[in-house]
Formats: structure tokens, sequence, C-alpha cells
């Protein structure tokens, strides 16, 4: 329910990120949940890769893009299956999904991790969707990979087969492609004589964000605003989370890699309250009109660099909030 004057605490619903990657024809999934420490451990094989000659795929374009339409068409099969709501392919988050699996390809390693450093929900940020997204990854290695489509094909299927296949409870990238409140899917391919890397992310925006810079000064000023999209959610907060900002990752690192999280430093901005106050002898600071408008001053409450992501936490009546839009954004000093 909506925050009342006698709330002090914060029920944090578990929140997930999953990745795979299929080596030597072995699926190693990595799979983890956010509970109220919002603290995700998971385990990531790492590969010892050695340099290798890379040959790009002629026409891969093409049939990259054929490859993503059946891989989304069997995506919305699988949910239609579980008696779910249909995705929408997005654009944006496949670009930016086909940026990292040629970087990966190119560059010899499998991570959530990009070499700059930047988590998922960093990376695909550059989206402006503002959405809460999950990422599935998934990579194959071979010593000689054919060109043809129909090879590009049957191993993106064999690989979400492999995810639809898990059970509980390690059964990450499955509760990603069947995640009810899940509304976009963006695809990454990339594939060369050696092998193939693949992406499925899945995002949620249950609240519209008006834009946010990708890159702001500790110095700017600046507010968050936007509105619920629908009308059966209530806001229970704004969370603005913190943490330093990325450095680039060696290969060794990348590949030691294991699970992300949102970090565990938080700012939490609650609904004003017009009578009354929280047990902590505030009264909020986020202002939320009736037709589900709302706007609150943005506060780099750290006072430091560092990646400022913002929340919305939105609560469906009688059950657990989740995180309904996110939008990070990587701050320098003034």
């Amino acid at each position: 329910m909506p925050p009342t004057s006698e709330d002090s605490l914060r029920n944090f619903p578990a929140a997930s990120f999953q990745g795979a990657m299929r080596v030597s024809g072995v699926l190693a999934s990595v799979a983890g949940r956010r509970g109220i420490s919002r603290f995700l451990a998971a385990a990531l094989l790492s590969l010892l890769l050695f340099p290798v000659a890379i040959v790009p795929q002629a026409g891969a374009g093409e049939a990259n893009h054929e490859a993503k339409l059946r891989l989304f068409g069997v995506i919305n099969e699988d949910r239609h299956g579980a008696g779910l709501n249909p995705l929408k392919f997005s654009e944006e988050l496949s670009r930016l999904a086909d940026e990292h699996c040629r970087e990966m390809l190119r560059e010899g390693y499998t991570s959530h991790w990009n070499r700059a450093g930047w988590k998922p929900y960093v990376r695909y940020a550059a989206s402006g969707l503002g959405a809460y997204t999950e990422e599935n990854i998934s990579a194959v290695w071979e010593t000689a990979f054919a060109s043809s489509a129909d090879n590009l094909w049957e191993n993106l299927l064999s690989e979400h087969q492999a995810f639809m296949a898990e059970r509980p409870p390690d059964d990450g990238h499955r509760r990603s492609i069947l995640n009810p409140r899940n509304e976009l899917v963006g695809i990454g391919v990339a594939s060369d004589n050696h092998g193939m890397r693949m992406i499925e992310v899945f995002g949620l925006r249950d609240a519209a964000l008006d834009p946010l810079p990708l890159r702001a000064r500790l110095s700017d000023t600046l507010v968050i605003r936007g509105r619920i999209l629908n009308s059966h959610l209530a806001l229970e907060s704004v969370s603005v989370f913190y943490e330093p900002l990325p450095r680039p990752m060696s290969l060794a690192e990348l590949r030691a890699a294991s699970g992300y999280s949102l970090p565990d430093q938080e700012n939490i901005e609650r609904p004003h309250i017009a009578h009354g106050m929280y047990t902590d002898g505030t009264t909020g600071n986020v202002r939320v009109e009736e037709d589900g408008q709302f706007s609150v001053p943005l506060r780099f409450w750290k006072q430091r660099p560092g990646v400022y992501s913002v929340a919305v936490w939105l609560r469906p009546g009688g059950e657990s909030a989740y995180i309904g839009a996110l939008a990070p954004i990587l701050v320098d000093s003034p």
C-alpha cells in the first residue's frame, strides 16, 4: 500500500539480473535475486582465451536481422504458451545489445560488463527509454563457425532453448523471458569464424521518466519528472543509487567478473504527505499528482562524482514494490 505516517521501513523486493554462456556445448548459467540487502551473488564461469584472427561474416547484417525477427517470434510464442502478454521489439535495445556483442566477439570475452567497465543498466541507459532491464548473455565457441544463415539461426535457437529448459531454482534466464511485467525485448547478435555472441535484453517501463542526461556535472540542477503509466500502480518512492564512476577493465577482469546488481548505497525520496509525517519526522519530497505525474529535485547526495541511478519504485495493490523505470547518470566534477 502507499506510504503512511507509520511507515519507517521499506520492503525491498527481489530484482534479478541474469547472464549465461554456452561453452563447448555446455551451458553455464548465472542467476541471482536481490533481496532486502539488494546484494546479488552469482558465479560466472571464467574462460581463458588466446588472441585469434577474426574473419567477419559476409552479409551478416541481413542474416542477423532475419534471425532476430525469428527469435523474437519464438520468445513471444513461449510467452503465449505461458499465458503472458507479447513483447514489443525494441530497435534501440537491440542496437545497444549488438554493440556489446560485437565488442565481446572482437575482444574475446563474455561478460555483462564492457571494456569501459559499464554495467548493463548503464549501457542500456543510452537508449533513452528509461527502462529497467534484465540481460541474458550467451556465447558459442567453435574452431570453425559456419557463416551460413541457417547455422546462425540454429545456434540462436539452441541457446534460447537452453534458457527455456532451465528448472528452478537455477532458472534465472527462463524467468526473465517469462517475466509477466516485461514489455520490451531487444536482441543482439554477432558472429565470426570462431563463434557467436547473443544477448536477449528485456525491458520494463511502467513509469515514463522525462529524459535525463546520460552525463552531468555535480554543479548541474536537475529535476526528476515522470508519470505512472498504469492507474493500478502507486508510487512508493524514488531512489537514487550511487556507485563510483566505471573504469576500464582488462580482459582478465572481464573474464573473471561475476554477477552484478544495483549498488548498496541508496538515497530514498518518499511521496509528500500533506497531513502527518513519516516516523523519521519527515513529510517526503516527491510531489505526486492525481493523474500520476510526479516530480522531485535530483540531488547528487554523495556530493562526489559517480553513477547516480534514478529508480522509480511502484507498488501494485497488495503486492511488493518493484522498479518500474531506471535512468543512470554519469556525474563528473563541476
